[in-house]
């Protein structure tokens, strides 16, 4: 009886592990589509074909799911970063590679990306509750944190110079994301007012970063 019971259970929690990513699945699609404010409940439960109610068994509202969806993304790069980081590699070719793992994680989860930075929108903020939206900040500060671990260790390695590596990691977060966040026009403003590619603008970026973050060589200094 216990080992039926055991597997009854177990058959209940995969089903609604399922069930539960499919509804995550559908929500993504939804915002992606319509942009948060504009999907609804009603339109996630279409999409993953289940009664409306059945979603309020799993989330307690929209702004539940769109949390959980930032979470979700910002966690998988966070994942990532990390194993940039134990890389054994100097502190400048390191933000390279994170630059590099980036660019990549835009280009096959452009959704995520485009989903997590709905959260810099304040219609999107002021409906979401404050400390959802301080666990999602706090992922991204998770984020930035492995960048200025970065930055620190090329400060004490003497690869850059003496400077608050917590703002310049803040610098380079946001000057990526506003990078990504240009090239994420229409692709008329792309072609016609960008004409670089994306990795072109974020190499670009880069260098002009670790140039300014860089100790200079005596040298550099008196030429």
């Amino acid at each position: 009886m216990d080992a039926t019971r055991k597997k009854t259970s177990l058959r209940k929690q995969k089903e609604q592990a399922q069930r539960r990513e499919a509804i995550l699945n559908s929500a993504r699609e939804a915002f992606f589509d319509k942009g948060f404010m504009a999907a609804t409940i009603e339109d996630i439960a279409d999409g993953c074909e289940l009664a409306k109610g059945t979603i309020y068994l799993y989330f307690k509202s929209k702004e539940d799911l769109y949390i959980c969806l930032v979470i979700e993304g910002l966690g998988l790069l966070k994942r990532d970063l990390g194993k940039i980081r134990e890389l054994d590699l100097p502190a400048d070719l390191l933000l390279g590679e994170m630059l590099r793992l980036y660019h990549v994680f835009y280009e096959k989860n452009p959704k995520y990306f485009r989903i997590m930075f709905l959260s810099s929108q304040p219609d999107v903020r002021e409906r979401v509750k404050e400390e959802l939206l301080k666990e999602c900040l706090a992922c991204a500060a998770e984020c930035i944190q492995i960048l200025n671990e970065v930055i620190l260790r090329g400060c004490e390695e003497g690869i850059f110079r003496k400077a608050n590596s917590w703002t310049f990691a803040i610098v380079l977060w946001t000057m990526v994301n506003g990078i990504i966040m240009q090239y994420e026009q229409d692709p008329f403003y792309r072609g016609d007012i960008l004409k670089v590619s994306l990795g072109e603008m974020l190499q670009e970026g880069l260098d002009l970063a670790l140039n300014g973050l860089r100790l200079k060589r005596p040298e550099e200094v008196s030429g």
